[in-house]
């Protein structure tokens, strides 16, 4: 089992570096932007990502799963490039069209997302963005289903470097404004598709069959609304802070939110590991103990991350250089949600290893239902809770319905397929992580930096002391230790 693991746990690491890498270099847009803007104007783009993000699911419209899983599944190469040419020749039609109508009628989509019919400039180059992302995704797919993720991540790195690079240019040498933000994404998007041409000549073939068409779309399909369902529950926070807080609200929530993005980057690298890793691990004998052993340590690996960035977060934005931080000073208030919204992507990282019974069994049809309560909870929790909380409202918010997401999800999965999920040993993950997390976010606590790195360094101890570890795990970490010691 242990070796099984360790191979899930290879590609994520790869994933999980390439993304850190990656990411990190977007994240070193968030001092450009908000060192630049003011949350006021942050406000903008971020209302415009948040509706990408939306339009996507639009664009492909559950086109990536499906096609994840019969190719992985399919043994036969000419089969493949069946599958391979009919979704990427479909998605080309069909994102075409829809960039079409966004670019010329531009209107009442500004109208919708800002409240203003001032912003087709970037309703148009949107609609750009959109196309060339949507044409990327299956050759980026077939990396993933290949296991290739070295390569994946170095594409999707110099994707971000690129980005990176044209937002230097574009809002800090020349200060074009928020319009040079989606314009060097729109050419970083079209870089990228250059970079996997090699892909999709290696695969596409002069074939569409209407056959594996009708198959992608039964299994996807009904991956559309629960794949809306689950970008409200991340983004619609951001809409109702804008129309019942105001602009400035909108920008500082969206600044924090962004730093809660390094628990996105842990679980990111999980899950595109994770759906190759158990399509392929499901033909063994003891797959159903592999799959719950994942979900155990997917708990004690994020839940100790957690306590890592919740317990330095106010140092991390803080640290300045040259009078440059991570977000800019008037941002700093974002830093109170970091936790509540990194809760949040742990709760959606559970729900990837819920999937596993509804993928397996080919019961995308509840998917919908599930994602919807969690897209209703998110609606009714900001509505209620932004007026009295504010900021920390709308996080509390995306925290409940991906929580409530998860538990539906489970439920209606278990009666699919049955996974011996470790629930004792998860149980003293969460309560021996929340007793830590507390201790160090009290007062005395969180003034001491030392007694911080205290409580960090003794979650091995104190779980060791718990008997948390199995025997198997117990004779592996000291059979490490021993290694490490005869190294030195």
């Amino acid at each position: 089992m242990l070796q099984t693991i360790k191979r899930l746990t290879k590609h994520s690491i790869v994933y999980g570096i390439g993304h850190i890498i990656s990411r990190f270099l977007g994240f070193l847009l968030l001092p450009i932007h908000t060192n630049i803007f003011t949350p006021e104007v942050y406000r903008t783009p971020a209302l415009l990502f948040s509706s990408l993000a939306l339009l996507n699911i639009v664009f492909t419209y559950g086109m990536d799963v499906a096609f994840l899983r019969f190719f992985i599944l399919e043994e036969s190469r000419s089969k493949r490039e069946r599958i391979f040419s009919t979704a990427f020749l479909m998605i080309l039609v069909t994102g075409v069209g829809f960039a079409f109508l966004l670019f010329v009628n531009p209107r009442p989509f500004s109208e919708i997302i800002f409240r203003s019919p001032e912003y087709v400039t970037l309703i148009r180059l949107a609609a750009g963005i959109l196309l060339a992302d949507a044409l990327c995704l299956i050759p980026f797919l077939v990396l993933r289903a290949e296991e290739r993720s070295a390569q994946f991540i170095t594409l999707k790195t110099l994707n971000i470097a690129f980005n990176f690079g044209l937002n230097i240019w574009f809002v800090v040498i020349l200060r074009k404004g928020v319009e040079s933000i989606f314009l060097a994404n729109l050419v970083a998007s079209v870089f990228t598709l250059g970079t996997l041409s090699p892909i999709i000549f290696r695969w596409l073939r002069p074939v569409f069959h209407v056959g594996t068409l009708r198959e992608l779309f039964k299994f996807g399909l009904p991956y559309v609304p629960s794949g809306l369902s689950v970008i409200v529950m991340d983004q619609v926070g951001r809409f109702f802070l804008d129309r019942m807080i105001g602009k400035e609200a909108t920008g500082v929530f969206s600044a924090g939110y962004k730093l809660g993005m390094f628990m996105a980057l842990v679980v990111a690298a999980f899950r595109f590991a994770w759906h190759p890793f158990f399509l392929s691990t499901s033909k063994q004998e003891d797959a159903q103990k592999i799959f719950a052993r994942v979900l155990t340590y997917f708990m004690l690996v994020t839940g100790a991350f957690f306590l890592l960035i919740s317990f330095f977060i106010r140092e991390i934005i803080g640290f300045r250089v040259l009078g440059f931080g991570l977000v800019g000073e008037d941002y700093a208030a974002g830093a109170a949600i970091v936790p509540v919204v990194m809760l949040a992507y742990i709760g959606y990282g559970v729900y990837a290893n819920f999937i596993v019974g509804i993928y397996l069994k080919k019961k995308t049809i509840y998917l919908p239902f599930i994602t919807g309560i969690g897209a209703l909870v998110s609606i009714i929790g900001n509505r209620l809770l932004i007026p009295r909380l504010e900021i920390m409202g709308a996080a509390l918010a995306t925290f409940l319905a991906y929580a409530s997401m998860a538990l539906t999800l489970y439920y209606v999965s278990r009666g699919l397929y049955v996974i011996p999920y470790e629930w004792k040993r998860i149980f003293k993950v969460v309560v021996i992580y929340g007793i830590l997390f507390f201790a160090g976010i009290l007062p005395f606590g969180g003034s001491c930096i030392s007694l911080r790195l205290l409580l960090l360094v003794s979650i091995l101890p104190i779980l060791w002391l718990f008997r948390f570890f199995d025997a198997d795990e117990r004779s592996a970490m000291m059979r490490m230790g021993n290694r490490i010691l005869g190294k030195r």
